[in-house]
């Protein structure tokens, strides 16, 4: 079984050598590593050489900065194993990981992908892996409506994200990132419409790194990153059959909760205009199946108040930030 594992690389120089050393540290090593620089203003690029220079199982694509998914799009076509796993530039994994996935898959052979826990960490993190290597850990098999199920309805932590995963090169085939705000979610939606199963691997095998200068976490108010992502669950909905009314009905709860709060965090802001204008355009492409979704009725209708008084989405989200912060202190 060859693995090719997968990372987009983008200024992060102070993250990438922990990142590629807990890659190389993996127990399973029939694996290749793509690097792919995305045009790093930094010394990542420099990195990503110098680790090819010393292990051949590193390969490094250099490219104009064009953005994480025609990054991860890039690995993929230059990628040669059976089975792909992403991995970003500023988290680790643990040295089991692609071994437990891999072993997963070998055991539910009828499945489409693996998938491991995930855990958080920041730079003051010092991360205990299980370093065992033998004993079988606890391991789920989720059908479609399952894992659709954990996708959509609540933070379920991982599901939605392309990492701490891998898939057979079979099941991906020809379908690539598209050029959006989270990308991830939309991708992963894609394929789960045509799954069938997965298997979980109960165990973190994964270190998420949380970073407030992250793209990910760009959260002074409204950018243009935040701006690109209104319309990425529109197109999560225009993914899905419209047989799937419970899943389509969950993916319009969260299209409209990120227009209201993009909504709220652009106003007095250069985006202001252009967010008026998107969410108008999302809001007449989607009111009338929001009003007849699976959707109880007081969710409805307070999506449909919000929306047209934003005042009163922004009442409430304060007096709810305050109640979260007094019961989460």
């Amino acid at each position: 079984m060859k693995i090719s594992v997968i990372v987009p690389v983008y200024n992060v120089e102070n993250y990438l050598r922990a990142c590629v050393d807990s890659i190389l540290a993996s127990t399973l090593t029939t694996f290749e590593l793509i690097l792919v620089n995305d045009g790093s203003t930094d010394a990542s690029g420099k990195i990503c050489d110098e680790y090819a220079s010393r292990d051949p199982r590193v390969v490094v694509i250099h490219q104009d900065n064009n953005g994480v998914s025609k990054a991860r799009n890039a690995g993929l076509e230059k990628s040669t194993g059976e089975f792909i796993s992403f991995v970003d530039a500023d988290d680790v994994i643990a040295p089991t990981m692609l071994q437990r996935l891999a072993d997963a898959l070998k055991l539910r052979p009828d499945c489409d992908f693996s998938m491991g826990r995930a855990t958080t960490i920041n730079n003051n993190t010092a991360l205990e892996w299980d370093a065992s290597s033998g004993d079988v850990p606890e391991m789920n098999e989720h059908s479609q409506q399952q894992y659709m199920s954990c996708l959509f309805k609540g933070n379920q932590f991982g599901y939605p994200v392309v990492w701490c995963k891998l898939y057979n090169r079979e099941f991906i085939g020809e379908d690539r990132f598209k050029t959006i705000g989270a990308e991830d979610v939309e991708w992963i939606t894609r394929l789960c419409v045509k799954m069938k199963k997965a298997v979980i691997v109960e165990q973190p095998l994964y270190g998420y790194r949380v970073r407030l200068d992250s793209v990910t976490h760009e959260n002074a108010g409204v950018n243009r990153t935040t701006v690109n992502r209104l319309n990425t669950f529109l197109m999560c909905l225009n993914d899905l059959p419209k047989e799937y009314t419970k899943y389509r009905s969950w993916c319009l709860l969260y299209t409209y909760k990120v227009m209201l709060n993009t909504r709220d965090n652009a106003r007095n802001t250069e985006y202001a205009e252009e967010v008026d204008a998107r969410c108008s355009s999302i809001y007449s492409q989607t009111i009338d199946e929001l009003m007849h979704s699976e959707l109880k009725w007081p969710v409805r209708a307070s999506l449909y108040c919000f929306y047209h008084q934003p005042w009163l989405y922004s009442k409430f989200y304060s007096v709810y930030a305050k109640y979260y912060r007094a019961t989460h202190s």
